[in-house]
């Protein structure tokens, strides 16, 4: 009873923390990105990755919070959900890839590197997703008053996809770190240092979250093992939008 409370407890906190950072920045939002009626490459890719989160919050909570589920339909919300994750994190991943790729005045090296990273990610995600996703198990719980779906048991092989996050936020850190220094450090460029300062943060954030998951995977109980995976598909603690 204490691991469930504990979860919907973090995925309200999460949920509530999105809400306050989505309309904190929604004038920037609509200032930078629908003010403009032209679509580029990077508002085709905000657009999803600022918006799947709405999708998948609300989905999380009904898993979570939701009153008398039926177990038979309880795998629904969390395999729509595992998929809109794979997807968000990936379209951020190409975001701020994109940004260091810029940075390298499109290297084709760079872009080889960043190629080689995206299908690895692609293959590693479908085998993660044909392997976990029909090993989660849901039951009735134990005490009629615990909400939501109760999940019974499931694979930990889903590690696997935070480790492969990791190394494309190492290679994206590495790439930007390494051309500011080498190439921007004395040159008094905004847009310069505000792509390297959020690449950074971004890559540093989402590196340590995937190290956190990782190990909450391996290490603890299969109903807490989810504890932090909302907030890894959330854009709070990045932005976005400059």
């Amino acid at each position: 009873m204490d691991s469930v409370f504990t979860v919907n407890c973090f995925q309200v906190s999460i949920s509530v923390l999105f809400a306050f950072d989505y309309f904190y920045q929604l004038e920037d939002e609509v200032t930078f990105i629908w003010s403009r009626g032209d679509w580029s490459i990077g508002k085709a890719l905000f657009v999803p990755t600022r918006y799947i989160p709405f999708i998948i919050i609300p989905l999380t909570l009904c898993s979570s919070l939701a009153a008398n589920l039926d177990v038979h339909v309880s795998d629904f919300p969390p395999t729509v959900c595992a998929v809109l994750e794979t997807v968000a994190i990936a379209l951020s991943e190409v975001t701020f890839g994109l940004r260091a790729y810029a940075m390298w005045n499109r290297n084709r090296a760079v872009l080889v590197i960043y190629c080689c990273v995206a299908i690895a990610y692609v293959a590693v995600e479908v085998f993660v997703l044909q392997s976990v996703l029909p090993s989660v198990t849901f039951g009735e719980p134990p005490i009629a008053i615990i909400p939501g779906c109760y999940e019974t048991g499931g694979s930990d092989i889903d590690f696997v996809s935070f480790v492969v996050i990791m190394v494309a936020e190492a290679v994206t850190t590495t790439l930007t770190v390494y051309r500011a220094y080498r190439h921007f450090r004395h040159t008094p460029n905004a847009l310069v240092q505000n792509m390297t300062r959020d690449g950074v943060f971004y890559c540093v954030t989402m590196f340590s979250m995937s190290i956190t998951n990782a190990l909450f995977t391996l290490l603890l109980p299969v109903r807490l093992s989810t504890l932090l995976y909302l907030l890894a598909t959330s854009p709070v603690l990045t932005d976005p939008i400059h």
